[in-house]
Order: C-alpha cells, then sequence, then structure tokens
C-alpha cells in the first residue's frame, strides 16, 4: 500500500539546508541520537544524528540542546524521517548551559513549543523568537532572566492565538480601568473586571504588569529589555503567564511540575 505523505513533503528536494534550534536530545543505541528540533523553515522536526554518541564525532559536541545550527539534512519520503548529514554551528550560547536558572528558563520555552505547537507558518514567527530570546537570556543578568522569560511567553501567547485581552473585560467587555482591581480567569483564560469576579480559579492581575505589557507588546524583544519592571509585578506576572501557558497546553509541564522556575 502506498505512503500517503503531505503534499509539501512529497515535493521536498531530498537534500536540503535549513537553519534549526534543539530542543532536546535522546540517545538511540550507544552511537547516535535523535533531536527535536524547531527548524526555521520546516517547523518542528525531528533528526537522527547518526554517530553523534561517540565522543570522537564531528557531531558529539554540536548537537547539545539550545545550539543555533545550519542543517544539512536528507529527508527519507518513504521512512518520512530526516538524518543529519553535516552542521554548521552557529552559536552555542555557553551561559545558558553553565547557568542553573538560565537552562531552566531554556528548559521551559523548549517544552513549551514541544507539546504545544501546532505547525503551519507559526515557525516563521517563533523560530525567530526563540532565537532571540536565547541569545538576550545569555547574557542577561538576574532581573533581566526574568523579564526575557515574560516576554518570550506573552509573545508565544499572541503567535499561538491564546493572547487574552488585556483592555477590555473577558466576561462582560467592559474596558478596564488602570484604577480598578483586575483578575485572571485560569478557567476561561480571560481578564475580568472587579464586577465580574466570581469564587473559584482567579488570579490577581497587577496595574504595573498591565501598562508594562501593553508597552512592550509595540517594542521589538531586544528594546522591551530596557523596560524595566518592579519585583512585585514581575511575580504576579510570571504566575499569571504561567497560568495561560499551561492552559494551551494538553499534557502537564514538567518544568512548572517540579517548581523549577520557582527560584527564579
Amino acid at each position: 500500500m502506498p505512503i500517503s505523505l503531505p503534499y509539501h513533503k512529497l515535493k521536498m528536494n531530498r537534500n536540503l539546508k535549513t537553519d534549526s534550534i534543539i530542543l532536546r536530545t535522546r540517545r538511540i543505541a550507544e552511537l547516535h541520537k535523535g533531536l527535536s528540533c524547531i527548524s526555521r523553515s520546516l517547523g518542528l522536526i525531528n533528526v537522527i544524528a547518526y554517530g553523534a554518541g561517540k565522543g570522537k564525532s564531528k557531531l558529539s559536541g554540536m548537537v547539545d540542546p539550545f545550539s543555533l545550527l545550519s542543517m544539512y539534512l536528507y529527508y527519507d519520503p518513504v521512512k518520512d524521517s530526516y538524518k543529519v548529514n553535516d552542521i554548521e554551528q552557529k552559536i552555542i550560547f555557553p551561559n545558558i548551559r553553565s547557568d542553573l536558572g538560565k537552562f531552566y528558563i531554556a528548559s521551559f520555552w523548549a517544552e513549551i513549543i514541544l507539546k504545544s505547537y501546532s505547525g503551519g507558518g507559526e515557525s516563521e514567527s517563533i523560530y525567530p523568537l526563540l532565537a532571540d530570546s536565547l541569545e538576550i537570556l545569555n547574557d542577561a543578568d538576574k532581573s533581566g532572566q526574568n523579564l526575557v522569560l515574560l516576554q518570550f511567553l506573552w509573545r508565544y501567547l499572541r503567535i499561538s492565538g491564546f493572547q487574552p485581552d488585556i483592555s477590555l473585560c473577558g466576561n462582560c467587555g467592559s474596558p478596564l480601568s488602570y484604577n480598578e482591581n483586575i483578575w485572571f480567569d485560569e478557567r476561561d483564560n480571560h481578564i475580568i473586571c472587579s464586577s465580574c469576579r466570581a469564587s473559584g480559579s482567579i488570579i490577581p492581575f497587577s496595574s504595573g504588569g498591565r501598562k508594562y505589557l501593553e508597552h512592550t507588546s509595540l517594542l521589538n524583544l531586544d528594546k522591551s529589555m530596557r523596560i524595566g519592571l518592579d519585583s512585585n509585578s514581575i511575580d504576579v506576572l510570571k504566575r499569571v503567564m504561567f497560568a495561560m501557558i499551561q492552559n494551551i497546553v494538553e499534557y502537564p509541564l514538567n518544568t512548572l511540575k517540579k517548581g523549577l522556575l520557582n527560584h527564579n
């Protein structure tokens, strides 16, 4: 029985080059590695790096998580699989590998993409967002780590189509004033006014955090890092963002479940 593949794969050149970021690696037998990557042109792909498990292999030191690479791939349409023919390493982000807090943040981003990515044209936006975020995270101080964490999550929500409107109450549609208390409703994934507040899964939403998101959403990622935010608003936004992200993922996020981001 013939194998049915999507049209774009039937038309795909078997030998191709693509910029990719490694999200996760796994051992295959003793000598090989499987790579889960986000590619600028192909979206989320699984790739086999034959021989990368050997210490003397050219690929062994180039296929660690969060490496930004140009990969030369061979696509097998029969097996619907990719293998690495060669790699040009572009950026390895050494500070992310050596700093536990930064590593957990990058791992959180990778887990989000792996568990919620839906394909299509999103990779054209997700790939540069992750690449830019990793570059900023690599050089960030403690405060900057939290800010780039928030910026990635907020922009990922927009790209995925799940970013809630923070100017209107998601229940009654009334404009939200900066002088009133507002809340995030976890059940419906939207912001609500005090009048619509009910018992249940709600989280306070700070006025400072709302102003920060509205202002920085208009800036590119690099410029947004120049805008500061007080520690209380950062803590509130992290709690809200984590809930928003968890709502769009079908499975529990291990990074959150294990509390790996709590110390940041």
